[in-house]
């Protein structure tokens, strides 16, 4: 009898140690993690260093930690994070070379081509032939895709070339384009340094992207020790962000222009 009961002590003992050892919150960390100049996603010269830098530091916030920023050359920010120097690094798109070095957060934004139109312009698509008839601005140098670009050669819908964003935002407002494709947040960015509010308010774009978008994330080297326990506290502040929809609150601050000074 004496025996059992202390074992039954011992394994009360054992829990309660256990539970010492894995039940108490993880210490708050302060992070550095590199960046460099991306507006309007991150820059040393937006409000909370532009609305990607205030995912990821809110995303920390959500779970205790906080964030310090430093900005480098985009070469110099990679070369830093593969060999550990900071804890950190964003914001990177998956490349099988980057993630033999890191641990990939989720996704903590998407960039990509979507077609923006006056609001006056009634407009809906899916698929390419959906754009018949229609004239569609395009800047030089600038990668739509090949199935896009072979459907304005094929006179499926007017493809107009020119040398800037800024002419073909121009184009577009005075009514000579019907469709401009640019990337969301840096196509409403840009319309703000070019245009005053009422005229920003005269567009809108589709949410259906030109071609798949690309993900966002932040990455963890491997090699330092810590990075597996960060990298789950921070998807799961995104976790926390998404489901209170201050992500979404974020994003739709951005095109208003609230990250600017």
């Amino acid at each position: 009898m004496f025996f059992r009961q202390q074992s039954r002590v011992g394994r009360s003992l054992g829990g309660f140690i256990a539970c010492l050892l894995f039940c108490l919150p993880v210490q708050s960390e302060n992070l550095v993690i590199a960046t460099g100049e991306w507006p309007p996603y991150v820059s040393e010269h937006l409000k909370h260093q532009g609305v990607t830098a205030h995912i990821v530091r809110e995303a920390f916030a959500a779970v205790g930690d906080t964030v310090e920023f430093r900005f480098f050359p985009w070469s110099r920010t990679m070369l830093m994070s593969e060999v550990g120097e900071v804890a950190a690094s964003f914001p990177w798109s998956y490349r099988a070379d980057r993630a033999q070095a890191h641990l990939y957060s989720d996704a903590i934004g998407e960039y990509g081509y979507v077609f923006f139109h006056l609001k006056t312009t009634h407009f809906d698509w899916r698929q390419l032939d959906d754009l018949r008839g229609l004239t569609i601005g395009g800047t030089n140098s600038y990668n739509y895709g090949e199935a896009f670009v072979s459907g304005g050669e094929q006179g499926l819908y007017r493809l107009e070339w020119v040398s800037s964003d800024k002419l073909n935002w121009h184009k577009l407002l005075a009514g000579r384009i019907d469709l401009f494709p640019s990337d969301i947040e840096a196509g409403y960015a840009e319309l703000r340094k070019l245009f005053p509010a009422e005229t920003v308010n005269q567009v809108t774009h589709h949410p259906h992207p030109l071609k798949p978008l690309t993900t966002m994330h932040l990455l963890f080297p491997r090699q330092v020790p810590e990075s597996a326990d960060r990298l789950a506290r921070f998807n799961e502040g995104l976790r926390l962000l998404r489901e209170d929809g201050r992500m979404d609150q974020y994003l739709q601050r951005s095109r208003q222009g609230g990250y600017q000074n």
